[in-house]
């Protein structure tokens, strides 16, 4: 039977799964750090031994007394180890599972502070498309990036790593994305994708905030009931009715009246601008007091919306831009 799953076991499908399994039901027992690193410790001296298979697993087994005080949590180590080591393979595939599992923290947080990178980056705005699309991207990155993290274990000089470094030395054929799959988890995807979920609307609230610029929430006209508002920006006496869509569509037919039918004095489309043709900017500015901010990076890109005097660069909206524009409307 042993040598059975011995052979099976350099599979690259098996010792993938044998690793799976063995990290899933680690994480199921919820060892201590204290208990982690005593256990490796122990593990150490048995992988390094000339003895027997059965002989290492008695002496392993016979050194677990002491592991813990409550009787259950013996119970489940036990009956794990008995369940998982079944080769001298397993004793290694245990060891890097438990110095995965010790270093899973650093290894999620340094993953999320690579793929995040673009929230604090000086070049792009919060605003922008392409700040857009990396947050839709975001839980995906976090994946990807903490995949070439593994890959580049091998490669780093930090000490931190040399645990796994040996480990790793002495078992081919793992695959980085599965290790990285299996310490993330459900609850790690979760987890990303919650610090992930900043939407348009919240940002677009942010950027309101962050300029000083007096708004209130989300209301209906009180003439049209038919059209809303996401926001109202209030500017010395003025009312500013301002409608989000990250895309439009046909939407951009919506909410679009002359402002004299309107409880605002102005109105403003808010969107990525990546759907904005010179169409569907006629048919908006045509109307009495109708104005469009885009994203920069799109607005920069594209030359009819630079020329047209009713589109602007999110990244330009102030007090003072308002007032301006509140200004020229009047003139």
């Amino acid at each position: 039977m042993l040598d059975f799953v011995k052979i099976i076991s350099t599979n690259f499908k098996m010792i993938n799964i044998e690793l799976y399994k063995t990290i899933i039901e680690l994480c199921e027992i919820k060892l201590t750090n204290e208990q982690i690193v005593s256990l490796i410790e122990k593990l150490k001296i048995i992988i390094d031994s000339k003895e027997e298979f059965e002989k290492k697993l008695d002496n392993l087994f016979n050194s677990l007394e002491s592991i813990s005080k409550k009787e259950d949590v013996k119970n489940k180590i036990f009956t794990f180890l008995e369940n998982t080591l079944i080769s001298n393979e397993s004793f290694i595939i245990l060891k890097l599972s438990l110095n995965l599992i010790r270093l899973k923290k650093f290894i999620l947080e340094k993953s999320k502070l690579i793929s995040e990178t673009f929230k604090v980056s000086n070049n792009i705005h919060i605003m922008d498309f392409k700040y857009d699309y990396n947050m839709m991207l975001l839980p995906y990155s976090f994946r990807s990036s903490g995949s070439l993290f593994f890959e580049g274990i091998n490669k780093s000089t930090d000490s931190i790593y040399d645990p796994i470094k040996e480990d790793l030395s002495k078992l081919k054929n793992l695959d980085p994305d599965i290790m990285l799959q299996i310490i993330y988890a459900e609850s790690a995807s979760q987890s990303i994708k919650s610090t992930s979920g900043s939407s348009y609307e919240s940002r677009f609230e942010n950027l309101l905030k962050i300029q000083g610029i007096e708004y209130s929430g989300h209301s209906h006209d009180s003439k049209i009931k038919s059209v809303e508002y996401d926001f109202k920006i209030l500017l010395n006496d003025n009312k500013i009715g301002v409608s989000l869509k990250r895309t439009l569509r046909e939407r951009y037919k919506q909410n679009h009246e002359n402002i004299d039918y309107l409880d605002v004095d102005t109105m403003f489309l808010v969107t990525l601008g990546i759907d904005l043709n010179e169409k569907k900017i006629n048919y908006i500015t045509n109307k009495k007091g109708q104005y469009i901010f885009v994203a920069t990076d799109i607005y920069n890109s594209k030359d009819y919306l630079k020329n047209h005097p009713n589109v602007y660069p999110l990244s330009e909206l102030t007090n003072d831009l308002i007032q301006k524009i509140l200004d020229q409307r009047d003139s």
